[in-house]
């Protein structure tokens, strides 16, 4: 797995995750971290989020988050604000209340439906998150941290720091891809890259089912980038895709949107979470995934699967105005 993950947003539009994520933030630099900033209070729409009940963390992960939150704060150049909520540590240029807010409404319950899912294993380390209120400022945090010039992409994931740094006001779908990241690097740390991605990817436009406690990905941007490629007889099969022990860069943002869409066909037919746990079973006899498809789709050879991949594919397609 890379040192880095970033979120692969280069074009589209960014869309709340379910309905509610964010939208104190988006298009204000209301709530910055500064002498003349304006108090921000969480909006009616939060109150779909369900409520959870945290775990105390150990004193241990609680000294090692208040460690690490001054060390890390002190590497950056703008006036940030700091909240520790173990195993979480929060920074950024807006106020601590809606820090806070984020914590409560955003992060907590996409953990939970993520843990219901997927995720057996609680983050026994700290989790870094720095929300930023513009693209300039996400910029030069970056920079801070990373020496990164960080071009079209909006956050990122840092594993071996396990940090995560991004514009909050792109959106909520860079926080559900990055936190996947972070939360899978813990739970199953070599999952194969395209899943790994595929599924981060998923959670950039989803919303909580009607419990509250699962996270149902729904259709976005990337599907075009896909319809293209059928259209231009240019699509892989599957097998291709999933044998790839590492995503070829050139071909970067069509297996993202190969891999996003097929999580969201398995999990249309209800078997994205049990391909999770069979495959985090099966890790150390099928690094890439593909003995256990064939055995959940109950297929000798993943060609098989293409022909009705490609035709629920096209289901995405705009139908004409009439």
């Amino acid at each position: 797995m890379s040192i880095h993950r970033h979120a692969l947003l280069i074009a589209g539009p960014f869309v709340l995750m379910a309905g509610f994520y964010f939208l104190i933030f988006s298009g204000t630099q209301e709530g910055r971290a500064s002498s003349n900033a304006v108090r921000l209070s969480a909006p009616e729409t939060f109150q779909s989020a369900p409520e959870i009940k945290l775990l105390q963390p150990s004193s241990r992960l609680l000294a090692e988050c208040e460690t690490q939150a001054k060390q890390i704060q002190q590497r950056i150049s703008i006036p940030t604000n700091l909240l520790v909520r173990a195993p979480y540590i929060l920074i950024g240029d807006y106020e601590t209340k809606t820090l806070d807010a984020l914590h409560r409404k955003a992060i907590q319950p996409t953990e939970y439906a993520l843990n219901v899912s997927y995720f057996d294993l609680q983050p026994d380390r700290p989790i870094t998150i720095i929300a930023l209120s513009s693209q300039e400022r996400y910029q030069q945090v970056a920079y801070d941290l990373d020496q990164r010039k960080t071009g079209s992409y909006y956050g990122y994931f840092q594993s071996d720091e396990m940090r995560i740094v991004l514009n909050l006001t792109t959106g909520s779908g860079t926080l559900g891809h990055e936190l996947t990241h972070a939360l899978a690097q813990i739970d199953y740390p070599d999952m194969p890259e395209w899943f790994d991605e595929g599924l981060a990817s998923l959670h950039e436009q989803c919303e909580f089912s009607d419990e509250g406690n699962q996270l149902v990905g729904i259709s976005n941007w990337r599907v075009q980038i896909l319809l293209s490629a059928l259209d231009r007889n240019q699509l892989p099969d599957l097998k291709s895709m999933v044998q790839q022990i590492r995503i070829n860069t050139d071909r970067e943002a069509l297996t993202y949107a190969y891999a996003r869409y097929f999580c969201l066909y398995l999990q249309q037919k209800r078997l994205l979470s049990p391909f999770y746990r069979k495959l985090r079973t099966n890790r150390e006899f099928d690094e890439t995934g593909q003995r256990t498809l064939q055995q959940l789709l109950n297929v000798h050879d993943l060609s098989e699967v293409d022909a009705d991949f490609q035709q629920w594919l096209t289901s995405f397609r705009v139908k004409p105005k009439q």
